[in-house]
């Protein structure tokens, strides 16, 4: 073997080498993403999927919840981005199914607001950035929720609210890959992104108060 291809290989090698090791590094780094917010539930039970990334379930309020971390590395010209999803169960049928999504680019797999078919003009106060859809029915709805959403939406790291008659849901930025790992190796590497437990609780707050809007709203309408 000639001394360049000997070089070449050697580089190579090393460069495996190091991608393998940086990727075992950041499957046991995601383990404790959510270990912080396992007391702020009831009866939770927090699991892992295969890439070692956790997720959550347990009850607030006597309502179930459900926790996901989405990695979304879809989106081009952007670093690898991780999406806290939390959703508040609430069965209510007479629910109008309503979403808000910021920055919005066509690439939210994720998204529920994407397969509600009518669209809202966008409420004073809301983000500019935005877009509202929903039930054709769904406009006495959004009228009632707009002051809440409005200030859930003054947190940039928000990037989905969505209602609809199974429950609550907030997708909101848990962290952004590291530049370096992405453009080098091309792996999600996401540095320090434990999802706070006084963040967490707020988001529970949110979905609480976006619930007790949602039914008195019903109720009304049903009266």
């Amino acid at each position: 073997m000639s001394m360049t291809l000997l070089i070449a290989a050697t580089g190579t090698a090393a460069v495996s080498y190091v991608a393998v090791r940086g990727h075992r590094a950041a499957i046991a780094a995601r383990r404790g993403l959510l270990d912080q917010c396992v007391e702020a539930l009831d009866r939770s039970a927090l699991s892992h999927h295969e890439d070692g990334i956790p997720k959550l379930s347990g009850s607030h309020g006597g309502r179930g919840v459900l926790v996901d971390l989405i990695l979304d590395t879809l989106t081009m010209r952007r670093l690898p981005q991780l999406w806290l999803s939390t959703t508040l169960i609430d069965q209510n049928p007479q629910l109008p199914r309503l979403g808000v999504l910021v920055r919005h680019c066509g690439t939210e797999f994720y998204s529920l607001s994407s397969h509600f078919e009518h669209r809202f003009e966008t409420p004073a106060g809301f983000p500019s950035e935005v877009v509202v859809r929903g039930d054709a029915d769904a406009g006495g709805l959004l009228a009632v929720l707009a002051p809440a959403l409005s200030e859930i939406l003054q947190d940039a790291r928000v990037k989905e609210v969505a209602v609809t008659e199974r429950g609550f849901r907030i997708v909101r930025q848990a962290s952004e890959g590291k530049r370096g790992d992405h453009l080098l190796l091309r792996q999600p590497v996401f540095e320090n992104a434990q999802v706070p437990r006084a963040d967490f609780v707020t988001v529970l707050d949110q979905l609480d108060g976006l619930r007790d809007l949602a039914t008195t709203h019903v109720r009304k309408f049903a009266a």
